[in-house]
């Protein structure tokens, strides 16, 4: 269970932080997430998948955070630690709060779906299967969010 945390509780704490804006809220949903996976693991023994229990887990675990704390669009921008030069970062940052500022604007599986396949880089099946929707869902939602989030950031196609 500690190499499966070594391997992945990063990079589940920064899709949460994508997904909720918070970063401490963020690494709640994640250690809630493998404290349900160790649950589990002791009643019914190891899932299929323990990555994709943890990354459903961590996507229900910020749909039921964000309802809980009605996070507000003016939430604090995360801040992720770029391996670039002090001017390369702050450019980045500002890039990063721009997209951060336009998924706001998204809906919330519009959201999700951009999270699930740009940063965690999941198929169309995966991110059905972590979101409990259709493939085809999966597909029509990424292409409207991706219009949308073009048109919240001012830029043509």
């Amino acid at each position: 269970m500690s190499t499966l945390f070594q391997e992945h509780a990063r990079t589940l704490v920064r899709t949460a932080v994508l997904l909720t804006n918070d970063e401490e809220l963020a690494e709640e949903v994640v250690q809630e997430a493998f404290l349900g996976l160790h649950r589990r693991w002791r009643r019914k023994g190891p899932p299929r998948s323990p990555e994709a229990y943890l990354r459903t887990s961590v996507v229900n675990g910020c749909r039921s955070a964000l309802r809980r704390r009605r996070v507000a669009a003016s939430a604090k921008v995360p801040q992720l630690v770029p391996d670039v030069s002090a001017e390369a970062a702050v450019l980045l940052r500002e890039e990063q709060t721009e997209v951060l500022a336009a998924m706001d604007g998204l809906s919330r599986r519009q959201r999700e779906v951009l999270v699930l396949r740009f940063f965690l880089d999941l198929d169309d099946r995966a991110i059905a299967d972590t979101l409990g929707v259709s493939r085809g869902t999966v597909s029509s939602t990424i292409s409207r969010a991706l219009r949308s989030l073009e048109s919240l950031l001012g830029e043509d196609a």
